[in-house]
């Protein structure tokens, strides 16, 4: 389960399987908390699969982020999904 990237309270990460399989999107949750669901957002439409736990304010934050990061993070998706390794990008 390869993290992309971290903000604040917010850790973007796939599922190696998922990078094999699916076109690129993250799965997003909240740092604290081990029963929360994660949302999944693709990245090149931005369109939203599951809200999973985060509440409104928590996906329009996500979706800004990917919006103005979406290169780089489709590039550390496609990264993953051929077998390299990636570095935790720290989003602003």
């Amino acid at each position: 389960m390869p993290k992309i990237a971290v903000y604040k309270f917010l850790t973007f990460y796939i599922f190696s399987f998922d990078a094999m399989n699916e076109p690129p999107h993250l799965h997003i949750a909240k740092e604290k908390g081990n029963r929360q669901h994660s949302a999944k957002i693709w990245l090149k439409s931005l369109e939203i699969e599951e809200k999973g736990s985060l509440n409104e304010k928590d996906i329009n934050l996500v979706l800004k982020l990917i919006k103005n990061n979406q290169k780089i993070l489709i590039d550390n998706f496609n990264k993953v999904a051929e077998g390299k390794k990636i570095t935790t990008i720290r989003l602003k």
